[in-house]
């Protein structure tokens, strides 16, 4: 895992994760506002950009001049690492905060729109919940691709509109795979013989799945788990 730096931590909470902020319907995004970067590319050079990630489909917006845009190469991007210290690596549809890092694990968190709860409720003016909230999810699933506005347009939407309901998980990243922080997730990504051992580990150590601090223990055991994979290639 390239970008990511050995056993690296990062104890406090990032601002995109704050106690103290809400994401809303016409501010649907990660941070409160957008925050200096820098993004790193693959197959390109870094570019310095003031971003965003779009809560609908994850994606990186940032700043070009008054207009919010949407990154057109992000298939390329690898990470991106903000002023305000938070690194993001950029993993299959997701752009994950980095925790904690082996080299060829990474322990984050995603968050995302939660659909399922913007389906839930009553429907404005008389209209079905499922079509109201639906049209709502459409708006906002193409405004999350095209980003077609302006900046202070939608600064000024996010204090008139209600509170967009988010999914925060823990996620784990390995070189080949990604999967949620749960037993179910990291036995999906091991052979059988791999989940004999991760049920041993599991029985000499308590792992509290919904703890940064817990799920180390699991990304060391699963750089032991890598580490022989790639010895007996």
């Amino acid at each position: 895992m390239k970008a990511l730096a050995i056993a690296t931590l990062l104890c406090a909470a990032t601002a995109g994760f704050a106690a103290d902020y809400e994401p809303t319907e016409g501010w649907p995004y990660l941070f409160d506002d957008f925050e200096p970067a820098t993004v790193y590319y693959r197959n390109s050079a870094p570019a310095h950009a003031n971003i965003n990630i779009h809560l609908f489909n994850n994606t990186l917006h940032f700043i070009d001049g008054e207009d919010i845009k949407a990154a057109s190469n992000a298939l390329y991007i690898d990470s991106v690492v903000c002023d305000n210290n938070t690194v993001l690596e950029h993993k299959g549809k997701y752009y994950v905060e980095r925790l904690y890092a082996t080299p060829h694990v990474l322990v984050g968190r995603t968050c995302e729109a939660d659909f399922s709860s913007m389906n839930k409720g009553s429907g404005a003016y008389g209209m079905g919940t499922s079509v109201s909230a639906t049209q709502n999810v459409a708006a906002f699933d193409d405004y999350g691709n095209v980003a077609a506005r302006k900046y202070n347009e939608t600064k000024a939407d996010r204090y008139n509109s209600s509170t967009l309901p988010t999914i925060t998980r823990f996620t784990i990243v390995t070189d080949e795979d990604i999967c949620h922080a749960t037993k179910r997730g990291v036995n999906g990504i091991l052979s059988k013989e791999e989940r004999k051992a991760f049920n041993a580990f599991l029985k000499e150590n308590k792992i509290k799945w919904k703890e940064a601090e817990s799920l180390q223990k699991v990304a060391d055991f699963l750089e032991g788990i890598i580490t022989k994979r790639n010895t007996s290639e």
